[in-house]
């Protein structure tokens, strides 16, 4: 999407029918109409009319062809909190949905002890409401994408707060939707706040870079497009920059200089199909040399956002390096639009709901995290979970069989167990990583072939491991397993009370009839009841239910000791 600033409420219009033909355009103008009247006389920080939010989220979401109720529910986002609209009001003036939309958007009115806590709760309240509608998640990006723009008229704590937010979670977010435009626009708007002069001096330097290499840049692809046209491969080829913060990002974690990144500029070719795309690609490695070590393959084993292309760097004209990226026309539409490229689909085929579901399940961190939070109630902690789950960096680790598993970076084996089932993790013992026994707490690496060891029993786990592990499935599953694990060792304590006449032997008789089962006597003790009647109580830890079994039966013989007057045995009930 090319930069707009001050949309009017024509250009939303214009841009929704361009997009998605089925918008309802008298609604979406009664939306702005209402949300007009509601903020007027309300400005935002840079003294514009506050109006101009709303159309530019709708704007942005028009341009990814979203549908009537989101387009409503952008212009109406901010009215409930900021004006004296409410969600009934909305219900009744427009639709149950697009209230929907704007309550799951909007934030917390309610106090809190500490800003970890209103984080946290505001972050709940919007995943909640995105479990039942993925729209709610698409609005809240788009609203931080121009509030991300916006910025420079805050104060600079407040500057510098949002755009740390929105870099940990939003763009991660969107990442995780395969929105990769949007993710790049909100990493760059807050790459510009965080570190004015490293973003300086850095596109200056890329700009440089670039009219050095232009030149043989487009020889390469010129040479390219003919060869592939007299091979009868229709193609769209053009030449593109490493984003600026992706670029940041690579110098500060492998402390290069720009002078040493090979994939700063890139050739990307869009081609009919995938088969098409390996073709392609054998064609350029007859024109250029391929880097050795530089293939990857993203087609067959697509990335977490559903990226799919080939890449590989190449030397190119005069030696100038560039990166061939090849991927097929779907491919590159999901890359950039990433959920919202199903949308139409979804209503021409009645499946939204299984495609949606494929883009909630790369968010399912999130809704681990949620389930997390349930049971530590610890606001600080999961706010630190939900952003390693969210966090872009994984690693692609893979079962004996071949089967892939995408973790996030510092995942550990026991991260690895719960990913594959419930039952695997509690029955954990140990693993091998490359055919070589290692600790369980060890952290996997991209490549790594892991293999579970379990046992068939069911065993406690230990405590200690949630020191280690990553992600909050495995942290879920784990506190479920030792909550699970304590309830059945403190129900396998029994306790048998025996009414007494005390005599010699009596204690040794009634144990040795316990005994004789192979039960562990934790405890025996006698005691007087205020009607000085005499009591033995036996504590016993019963394994199974078959060795309660075997008790039962010695409780018989129990019965049958002398000087035995009355025996309770209520608590085996519990077992």
């Amino acid at each position: 999407m090319g930069k707009i600033y001050n949309p009017t409420i024509k250009d939303v219009i214009k841009k929704a029918r361009r997009n998605n033909r089925t918008v309802n355009t008298n609604m979406i103008l009664k939306a702005y109409a209402y949300a007009d009247d509601k903020h007027k006389n309300q400005y935002r920080k840079s003294g514009e009319p506050y109006i101009i939010h709303p159309l530019y989220v709708a704007y942005i979401l028009a341009d990814l062809g979203l549908d009537t109720d989101t387009i409503c529910a952008a212009l109406l986002h901010d009215v409930v909190e900021d004006t004296d609209s409410t969600y009934e009001d909305i219900e009744k003036e427009f639709s149950k949905g697009i209230a929907e939309i704007v309550e799951g958007v909007t934030k917390l009115g309610k106090l809190f002890d500490t800003v970890e806590e209103k984080q946290a709760e505001n972050y709940k309240k919007m995943f909640v409401a995105m479990e039942k509608d993925i729209r709610v998640i698409l609005l809240k990006i788009a609203d931080r994408l121009h509030n991300a723009m916006t910025l420079e008229h805050l104060k600079r704590d407040r500057q510098i707060y949002i755009a740390e937010e929105t870099l940990e979670v939003y763009a991660q977010i969107a990442n995780k939707l395969g929105l990769y435009d949007i993710k790049c626009r909100l990493e760059e708007e807050c790459f510009k706040i965080l570190y004015p002069d490293e973003y300086k001096n850095l596109l200056e330097q890329v700009e440089k870079k670039k009219e050095e290499k232009l030149e043989n840049l487009q020889k390469t692809k010129k040479r390219l497009e003919i060869e592939l046209k007299r091979q009868r491969i229709p193609t769209i080829i053009s030449i593109e920059t490493k984003h600026l913060y992706n670029l940041y990002k690579k110098m500060q974690s492998k402390n290069l200089t720009l002078d040493e990144i090979k994939d700063l500029f890139a050739i990307k070719i869009l081609v009919k199909n995938k088969q098409t795309c390996y073709i392609v690609m054998g064609i350029i490695n007859k024109l250029y040399k391929l880097l050795p070590g530089t293939f990857k393959d993203y087609i067959a084993v697509p990335r977490m956002n559903m990226y799919q292309a080939i890449h590989g760097t190449l030397l190119g004209e005069k030696g100038v390096i560039f990166e061939a990226q090849i991927c097929s026309y779907d491919m590159n539409k999901i890359s950039k639009y990433g959920i919202t490229a199903y949308f139409s689909y979804m209503k021409n085929t009645n499946k939204q709901e299984g495609n949606e579901s494929v883009f909630k399940e790369k968010l399912s961190g999130i809704q681990n995290s949620l389930e997390l939070e349930k049971q530590i109630n610890d606001p600080k902690q999961f706010l630190n979970t939900l952003k390693t789950e969210l966090f872009e960096d994984e690693v692609y680790v893979f079962t004996p069989k071949g089967e892939i598993r995408v973790l996030p970076k510092g995942a550990t084996a026991i991260d690895f167990a719960y990913s594959i089932s419930e039952e695997i993790g509690n029955h954990l013992i140990g693993c091998k990583i490359n055919s070589v026994n290692m600790p369980v707490i060890t952290t996997l690496k991209s490549g790594n072939i892991v293999e579970i060891i379990t046992s068939q029993r069911e065993l406690m786990p230990n405590e200690n491991w949630l020191e280690y592990i990553k992600t909050a499935k495995a942290k879920n599953e784990l506190i479920k397993h030792l909550d699970k694990m304590e309830q059945q060792k403190k129900n396998r304590i029994v306790t048998l009370e025996i009414e007494i006449e005390d005599r010699n032997g009596l204690a040794l008789d009634i144990t040795k009839c316990i005994q004789e089962t192979n039960t562990n006597v934790l405890a025996l003790k006698s005691e007087m009841k205020e009607n000085k009647q005499g009591f033995l109580i036996i504590v016993m830890e019963i394994e199974t239910k078959e060795k309660l079994e075997k008790i039962k039966k010695s409780i018989l013989e129990v019965k049958n000791v002398k000087s035995i007057r009355e025996l309770e045995n209520k608590e085996f009930e519990k077992f």
